[in-house]
């Protein structure tokens, strides 16, 4: 499969995309970055055309598919070009800052049938996998709470990575843009139902940058299941993941890689991988082979669309000190 990589500047693809691709046999044949130096950082990895315009890279190479990425703000420009021309494509997630702009967008590529995939990889994480086929069986239960806590060190890494984007709140950057995709989206892939009403509080101070440290935002579904998530780099180093469901059927709980499932009889279920690293190498795969299929992609743009509407009220409810009814937002 002849595979083009957009915003190879981006710290996901150095760190897992690339590897990823190149592990599955691709053929990464051009890659674009505004960025000299991340298109010789990563050029000097493969043997791929190098551009620093990517409309350049579209016009010129024949691909099957092109990894997109770009800073928050131009996701949905770059998604809205990349749909305009039916290229097949994935993109990392949040796919832009509003979803007002990202709807139309994701309307028409399902209703011109174009593969768009959105990074929201935290549906192949094993816990996560399992539930979800528990749902699909009718066994899950009605859920009442989910928990989801995301944490990690400082944003010095995105300094270090190249992105100091990611340290501008304008540019979309910050724990709730980049973590909250994937707390948001598990509720409402797990929890089966739309977000009816958000409130979120935001902790700032903490480093000396522009971008929040950290977000609470308690969701409550329409029918009446509450999902609390907390992101932030708030750590000395690493990672915290800890993820919890309770429902009238089961209790899962997990650290993101292991955990376990106890039903109302008793029956404990322990899971095992993949964890947050390995669910990326899943997630590129499958998009591969979704594609080659001829299958839509597990997460598409309107699943990004809704996590986004619910970011955007965390947003809101976090300046306004106050819940936030997501039906109040529509316009």
């Amino acid at each position: 499969m002849r595979v083009a990589i957009v915003g190879v500047g981006h710290w996901h693809v150095g760190l897992y995309y690339l590897p990823a691709l190149q592990k599955l046999g691709a053929d990464i044949v051009a890659i674009s970055d505004p960025s000299e130096e991340a298109l010789d950082r990563i050029g000097s990895q493969i043997a791929a055309a190098c551009y620093r315009d990517y409309r350049e890279l579209l016009d010129r190479e024949e691909v099957d598919l092109v990894m997109a990425h770009a800073p928050h703000n131009e996701m949905t420009g770059l998604a809205a070009e990349l749909v305009a021309r039916h290229q097949p494509f994935h993109m990392e997630k949040p796919m832009g800052t509003d979803w007002r702009q990202l709807e139309p967008v994701a309307a028409k590529a399902e209703t011109e049938g174009i593969f768009a995939s959105v990074a929201l990889v935290n549906r192949y994480l094993g816990m996560v996998a399992k539930l979800a086929e528990l749902a699909k069986l009718d066994q899950l239960g009605r859920v009442y709470h989910y928990c989801y806590r995301l944490l990690a060190s400082g944003p010095q890494r995105y300094l270090d990575w190249g992105c100091p984007w990611m340290l501008d709140p304008n540019r979309g950057g910050g724990p709730l843009f980049n973590f909250g995709p994937h707390v948001i989206d598990t509720f409402i892939y797990l929890a089966g139902q739309p977000v009816a009403q958000v409130y979120a509080q935001r902790v700032a101070g903490l480093h000396d940058v522009a971008i929040e440290d950290m977000v609470s935002i308690t969701m409550v579904g329409e029918d009446g299941a509450v999902g609390v998530a907390e992101v932030g780099y708030t750590l000395p180093a690493g990672y915290e993941r800890y993820i919890s469901l309770t429902t009238d059927t089961v209790y899962a709980v997990s650290d993101g890689t292991g955990g376990k499932i106890q039903f109302r009889g008793g029956e404990q279920v322990p899971i095992t991988g993949p964890g947050p690293d390995d669910a990326y190498f899943q997630y590129t795969a499958d998009v591969l082979e979704s594609l080659a299929a001829g299958r839509q992609p597990r997460a598409t743009i309107q699943d990004m669309v809704e996590a986004l509407r619910v970011m955007n009220a965390a947003d809101l409810s976090a300046d306004r000190g106050m819940p936030v009814m997501l039906d109040s937002i529509e316009n």
